[in-house]
């Protein structure tokens, strides 16, 4: 199973004066792929942090995706900051310069040359509809915070990501979780699943969302019945249909 994580940089997602989009969106394209997220990570614009955290999401996992800083500003420090946690120098990427040059026009500035600058080892990347490249470094795949050309970026390699499905039921019921808790341990130990517990605070139909997951149909589907065949029928509110097909993630929020 593949697997990823996500390292959102910029002082305005810590400050809370951006909102961010990216990195939700993201995790429900890699659940959609297959893909096994493992870590999401927010870091201010200051080198030393961003080198930390890319040294450790790359060791981790397959793949990294960062978001932001990698525009012409002072503090756009993304690109030389993964140059400093693999210990690779920093070149300007003619291709990326003659991209610059065509779009900018008599508007280049000295700034937006820095947008040219790689680390040693990059590949560019093209395809879909994107018009610059998407940069990679080793296992780190770079993106830009803008969530409009993020996605476009994203959406441009997706397919390389690809690796099966995950199957997910949910089981809806008017139960304390105190009261499931040991039925729920004992369904990943017997059906090797991956079990969810949900409870509703609001005004719901349900009191606890039971979600059961797993590379595979057919240990989820019998988990469900598992689950089903132990509890009152009085506690049950609604459960989803057998497993068909990939779930890109939870629909009913975990939390109210």
């Amino acid at each position: 199973m593949r697997t990823a994580a996500i390292i959102l940089i910029g002082n305005e997602l810590l400050s809370g004066k951006i909102v961010d989009r990216n990195a939700a969106w993201l995790i429900g394209r890699l659940r959609a792929l297959g893909v096994d997220l493992r870590r999401v990570a927010i870091v201010p614009d200051v080198r030393a942090d961003i080198v930390d955290e890319v040294r450790r999401c790359s060791a981790a996992c397959d793949a990294v995706f960062t978001s932001g800083g990698v525009g012409p500003t002072h503090d756009d420090i993304t690109l030389e900051s993964i140059a400093a946690a693999f210990g690779v120098g920093v070149r300007r990427e003619p291709s990326l310069e003659a991209i610059m040059r065509k779009h900018f026009g008599a508007r280049l500035t000295d700034d937006h040359l820095r947008m040219a600058e790689v680390p040693d080892g990059t590949e560019l990347i093209h395809g879909g509809h994107i018009r610059w490249p998407v940069i990679c470094v080793r296992n780190v795949y770079v993106l830009p915070g803008v969530p409009e050309i993020f996605r476009a970026k994203f959406d441009a390699i997706a397919e390389r990501f690809r690796d099966g499905a995950f199957y997910l039921r949910s089981v809806y019921l008017d139960a304390d979780e105190g009261t499931i808790a040991e039925r729920l341990r004992d369904l990943e130990s017997e059906h090797g699943v991956a079990v969810g517990s949900y409870p509703r605070l609001d005004r719901a139909d349900h009191r606890v969302r039971v979600t059961i997951e797993a590379r595979d149909p057919a240990p989820v589907d019998a988990a469900v019945d598992a689950l089903l065949a132990g509890c009152p029928p009085a506690w049950i509110v609604r459960v989803d249909p057998p497993a068909v097909g990939a779930d890109p993630g939870p629909s009913d929020p975990p939390n109210p």
